[in-house]
């Protein structure tokens, strides 16, 4: 994980997939194509629960692959619950306010540097590896950008320090513009404009969820300076595999 931060720090791209069934099957079978540097388990839209989502932890892990879960809510307790069942990181819906995440990402970070509980888990090989997880583990920690709101205030969110992306929602987002579904009108690419900009002012790199497992649609996010990005969902990609062909 910490390769991960690293080198989106370092200004690298990292490609992770979305899982919105809970099945930690389907968790392996993503993590074994190759590829995928994360796994998020999507518990605000998807059918997974804590229990589920550890399982899709322990799957993604045995091939290399991170396990993140987006919450459904900035539910600090929550992510204490999944960080100790080994989360690798997590995204947080509709963020409006740096002060309001950074009074969430306090739970996420061990003292002195946050307030998290300190027990032993299973992200710490229930106490075998606590001293080294302890000193040397940092939660990826993602607010999502999906308001007119969130735009305004995302210069200041990106200036946390806590922080390592930037995810924009973009259907959410142009719902709150007023134009659900439309990602082209002008007042949208100026939303996204803003967000990156703000990303490169303070370092942090811009996120976002292509649905779509297309690979020249990848390429032009990433050549548009997209740097942390979701290819694919579970269950979108098998009903697109499994469609009939139409007659």
């Amino acid at each position: 994980m910490t390769s991960i931060k690293q080198r989106l720090k370092d200004g690298g791209t990292s490609i992770g997939g979305w899982l919105t069934t809970a099945s930690d099957e389907v968790a392996e079978i993503m993590a074994s194509i190759g590829g995928y540097d994360w796994l998020a388990v999507d518990m605000e839209h998807g059918s997974a629960g804590i229990k589920e989502a550890l399982a899709a932890f322990r799957a993604a892990e045995r091939h290399g692959v991170a396990g993140l879960a987006r919450l459904s809510s900035a539910d600090p307790y929550l992510a204490r619950r999944l960080l100790d069942g080994g989360a690798a990181g997590i995204l947080v819906p509709v963020v409006e306010s740096a002060e309001s995440f950074a009074a969430f990402a306090a739970h996420c970070l061990y003292p002195p540097n946050g307030k998290r509980g300190v027990g032993l888990s299973r992200c710490n090989t229930w106490g075998d590896a606590f001293q080294d997880y302890l000193t040397g583990f940092a939660p990826l920690l993602v607010p999502q950008i999906e308001t007119i709101a969130g735009v305004a205030a995302a210069d200041a969110i990106a200036a946390l320090p806590e922080i390592d992306a930037l995810f924009l929602g973009p259907y959410d987002l142009s719902a709150s513009l007023g134009s659900p579904g439309d990602l082209t009108s002008n007042q949208f690419k100026a939303a996204i404009a803003t967000v990156k900009a703000a990303c490169a002012r303070h370092g942090k790199a811009l996120g976002i969820h292509q649905v779509a497992c297309d690979p020249a649609e990848l390429a032009a996010k990433r050549a548009d300076g997209f740097r942390f990005i979701a290819y694919g969902t579970d269950a979108i990609a098998l009903r697109t595999a499994l469609a009939f062909p139409k007659v």
